[in-house]
């Protein structure tokens, strides 16, 4: 039986990735259409490697505790590991085993624990996971070339603490708070155009610990929408920080308390990015807002080299 947080699934192997096929349908992801049952394994095409789209399934998922195994590219987890990437998380099985429970776990076996229950529903208990160990950073800090191909260079990437991942294959960015914990870990894949956040976690502005390094804060901040975008401003020399989104409360209250006069708005050249500085221009009154005017042919500032950046027009908001 396969096991999920000290309690066992009762379903069997079959029966989870068909469940899984068709959740991941009607999201238009379409895999597990070739799968072949044997004795001791349930054989799928790979989603690691092929994207779940190989002509003769590769992948032996163990009917006796969920191990997978590619048997073409080498890939070795845990069933809600697996799961976890279907779903575009590189968590380390995190989404997938709240998918499995939710799916398949029954109240009549499964394990709570001593977990006081308050019936008292007017309190509101917030449980806050520890931060990530420095064990953990260690494990990541390697260079890989996928951060040059981004424009980083070893300078911003030893700032910032920026890793791999070799099992997930990601590019890691630790997201720290205002003291240095390191709150939890991003990751942007090196293969697929896919960037995770843990499940449920909080985003506070990126940047905000490495400026308080700084021995003079700016009297001017740059604000992006993604972490890469933000870092090559670094790359750049000039501080900025990512909101990896379109902004929310948390990240409007501490723009807010920046101390700093003016923030120059460099998100994306889209509609999503219009979107994001029609959000902060409404949020944060208490600054001198302007916006850097991309060139209609690039899209984000990773793109732009250098002298495209020094020479970026800036207009009110």
């Amino acid at each position: 039986m396969i096991k999920v947080n000290d309690s066992y699934i009762t379903a069997d192997v079959v029966d989870i990735i068909s469940t899984l096929k068709l959740q991941l349908e009607t999201q238009g992801v379409k895999m597990f259409y070739k799968c072949t049952d044997t004795r001791d394994n349930y054989m799928i095409c790979c989603p690691i490697h092929k994207d779940g789209q190989e002509h003769k399934p590769s992948m032996g998922i163990l009917k006796s505790d969920g191990t997978c195994h590619c048997f073409a590219c080498g890939w070795v987890g845990s069933l809600a590991q697996m799961i976890s990437y279907c779903f575009g998380y590189a968590d380390f099985g995190d989404y997938g085993k709240k998918w499995l429970i939710q799916n398949f776990l029954t109240l009549d076996i499964e394990n709570r624990g001593d977990i006081p229950i308050d019936v008292d529903r007017s309190k509101v208990t917030v449980l806050k996971k520890p931060y990530v160990s420095e064990e953990e950073l260690d494990s990541y800090r390697y260079y890989h070339p996928y951060m040059y191909k981004r424009k980083l260079t070893n300078e911003i990437i030893d700032r910032f603490d920026i890793g791999y991942d070799k099992e997930q294959q990601c590019i890691t960015f630790p997201v720290r708070d205002k003291t240095g914990g390191t709150l939890f870990i991003a990751r942007r894949s090196v293969n697929k155009k896919y960037f995770n956040y843990p499940s449920g976690a909080e985003k506070p502005l990126y940047g905000l610990y490495e400026l308080s390094l700084l021995v003079k804060q700016p009297e001017e901040l740059i604000v992006c929408e993604s972490m890469l975008d933000a870092l090559t401003c670094w790359v750049y020399c000039k501080p900025a920080v990512a909101l990896n989104g379109l902004g929310n409360d948390l990240q409007f209250k501490q723009l807010r308390e920046f101390p700093c006069r003016k923030l120059i708005l460099a998100t994306d050249n889209d509609e999503a990015g219009m979107k994001a500085r029609q959000r902060i221009a409404k949020n944060v009154q208490n600054k001198i807002i302007t916006q850097y005017i991309l060139p209609e042919h690039r899209k984000d500032i990773n793109e732009l080299d250098r002298d495209e950046f020094d020479n970026l027009k800036e207009i009110f908001i």
